[in-house]
């Protein structure tokens, strides 16, 4: 891991590097002349015009050199930071924090036709799910990197660490409408090293996509087995406005995810429905009471001018099964959340996240007992660009 960060630090230096331009400066004590103050005396301003003629040509031939680069490059990402508590977090977890939720800078190409593309995404995300607590991580790294091969018309080719293609919500929530991920979004996979490939048919994206390992190595432990082989297959498009997505994702040994989502907006008001049906694999069957959970959500985002009200209901029903929360006595879920939320600009917003969750047994207080509410607070500041 250090080793990953100290690469992906010296990559964002190595840009940062190559995006400023900063001439050397000569500043001695001040000589007004006509009332404007000036930097520089006659000798030492004669010295910097002598050396920024030396200069000149080398500064000219990087330009020359870097702007065609850049021109063919696309910058972009988000940074998001806040306050976030959540009640029963248990007796060895934050219940208070402050977190840099999300930090992310994308390089990827220009050219989306291009036979031959990449995309690079270094940052780091901590954001909780109103299942979890705010507990706070600084491993800067690579969240996602990938080739991405053009062979025929509509085919693409994808390989390296992606990003899966499952779940309406986002791991970087300042694409969310909401602070907080969503107890049915907290058990979606995450980013995993493989290969996809995809294919466009009349409009509908048809893909199929397999992975070795997972970026999280604790994501989807169980005692000593965790997933390092999983696959995926789905389809996803856009019909008379409706946006929509099918999705089969298979973790070798250990369970199986089906689920579907849809998006329609209508004047001011975006809808979206996701529903997830989790099955653990034969193997792991026999130590749970029940083989498989079920879980939807609702979204609903209102939108005047600049301000929004974004409200997600979700419902799970995980039985014995432990999938959602490892209490084989939490039998369901339920879970409100509301999220005011103003535009300073298009690309900059403050919001507050208040959740009401219900699990029966789900939780614990600071000694340990089990406790079947919570409540999650939070308020976000974010910028993307």
């Amino acid at each position: 891991m250090r080793m990953r960060n100290r690469f992906a630090l010296s990559t964002i230096a190595l840009f940062l590097c190559m995006m400023v331009n900063v001439p050397p400066a000569l500043c001695t004590d001040a000589e007004p002349v006509s009332g404007q103050p000036e930097c520089q005396v006659p000798e030492s301003r004669n010295r910097a015009e002598t050396l920024e003629k030396k200069n000149a040509p080398n500064q000219n031939t990087a330009e020359k050199a870097l702007l065609p680069l850049l021109d063919k490059l696309v910058i972009s990402g988000g940074i998001s930071a806040g306050y976030f508590q959540v009640t029963n977090a248990g007796p060895e977890s934050d219940e208070r924090n402050f977190l840099l939720s999300n930090v992310l800078v994308e390089i990827s190409q220009k050219d989306k036709n291009a036979p031959l593309g990449f995309v690079i995404a270094l940052g780091e995300t901590t954001t909780p799910s109103i299942l979890g607590s705010p507990e706070s991580s600084t491993d800067l790294d690579i969240e996602y990197a990938s080739l991405t091969l053009a062979p025929i018309p509509g085919g693409t080719v994808e390989i390296g660490l992606l990003q899966p293609n499952s779940g309406y919500e986002c791991t970087y929530t300042f694409n969310n409408a909401n602070t907080f991920l969503g107890a049915l979004a907290s058990q979606q996979p995450y980013n995993a090293y493989g290969a996809r490939l995809s294919y466009e048919v009349k409009g509908v994206d048809l893909w199929a996509g397999y992975y070795r390992h997972r970026l999280d190595d604790e994501e989807y432990v169980v005692e000593e087995s965790k997933a390092n082989e999983s696959w995926e297959v789905g389809a996803s498009g856009t019909l008379s406005g409706t946006t929509f997505s099918l999705y089969h994702y298979h973790l070798e040994s250990l369970r199986s995810l089906t689920g579907a989502l849809i998006e329609h907006t209508l004047k001011n008001v975006t809808i979206a429905f996701n529903t997830d049906y989790w099955q653990w694999a034969g193997s792991q069957q026999s130590t749970h009471g029940d083989d498989s959970a079920f879980g939807v959500a609702v979204y609903v985002t209102p939108f005047f001018c600049k301000f929004s009200l974004p409200v997600r209901l979700e419902y799970i029903d995980q039985g014995q099964s432990g999938i959602f929360l490892e209490n084989e006595s939490t039998h369901r879920i339920y879970a409100i959340t509301v999220s005011p939320t103003y535009r300073l600009r298009d690309n900059a917003y403050i919001r507050a996240d208040v959740a009401y969750v219900r699990a029966t047994d789900g939780f614990a207080d600071d000694d340990g007992n089990p406790k079947s509410e919570r409540i999650a607070f939070a308020i976000e500041l974010g910028y993307t660009f």
